[in-house]
């Protein structure tokens, strides 16, 4: 309980450091939120449904569409997906480099791809800084996803590709996502002070207190020691051994 006092002094004691150390960090990553992401964002969310006239298997269906969105989410990541958006001509053919490994890694960075979980539900985003182009990716890649989607699965598979909603334009990152890092920037540098505290507080405070307890007895000891006659014995211990010598 001792303890727990001394480091919640200390904490009070050190609460500006504390909070500032926590604005620092909100406002760094604030700063690595802005410099690092896209200006504008195209997000398009789409439904897989697998159509079958000779199954009445309504779970079947619903896991064959789940499975065949899985594909497509990773077939499009692939360099097939690229090629096939730069053919629908709605964006440059050269908005990418052209080694392919950096095609692959600058397109992963540009286009985001999700799957909700047990849902034939496909999510895309596209980042880019201009407008212009965010969109004409994200409606290239709708062109892909809708018509051209028997490239990336197996023939005599009767499966639809529809647009759920979007494509929505939105400035980026949002108000949302700001806010969203300050605040996990301030708590994380927040938590990482008062950790610091706590494993530096054991060692100052037992030092604190032995030095204190060493003041103390220094002030009051010798004359604690002179009233019980500790010294007295003391110089009758050396008065005897200097009559000895003689």
């Amino acid at each position: 309980m001792k303890q727990y006092s001394e480091f919640m002094a200390l904490v009070r004691q050190k609460l500006g450091s504390i909070i500032l150390l926590g604005i620092l960090l909100s406002a760094l990553s604030f700063l690595f939120l802005v410099s690092n992401e896209r200006n504008f964002k195209v997000s398009t969310d789409y439904l897989v449904v697998q159509n079958s006239s000779n199954s009445t298997d309504t779970y079947a269906l619903a896991k064959s569409a789940e499975y065949i969105g899985r594909i497509l989410a990773e077939g499009m990541r692939s360099e097939l997906f690229i090629n096939e958006v730069i053919k629908t001509g709605k964006v440059n053919a050269e908005f990418l480099p052209f080694d392919k490994k950096e095609k692959l890694k600058n397109w992963e960075k540009m286009v985001r791809v999700e799957q909700s979980a047990n849902l034939g539900i496909i999510s895309v985003s596209v980042f880019n800084d201009s407008q212009r182009q965010a969109a004409g990716i994200a409606e290239a890649v709708s062109e892909v996803l809708t018509t051209k989607n028997n490239l990336f699965r197996g023939e005599g598979q009767n499966i639809e590709v529809r647009i759920l909603s979007g494509p929505v334009v939105e400035k980026n990152p949002s108000l949302a996502d700001i806010i969203a890092a300050a605040v996990a920037g301030f708590v994380f540098g927040s938590f990482v002070s008062v950790v610091f505290i706590y494993y530096k507080t054991p060692g100052k405070t037992k030092t604190y207190g032995s030095s204190a307890a060493f003041g103390q007895m220094g002030m009051g000891q010798k004359e604690r020691m002179d009233r019980s006659g500790i010294f007295a014995q003391d110089d009758n211990y050396l008065e005897s051994l200097r009559n000895l010598d003689k």
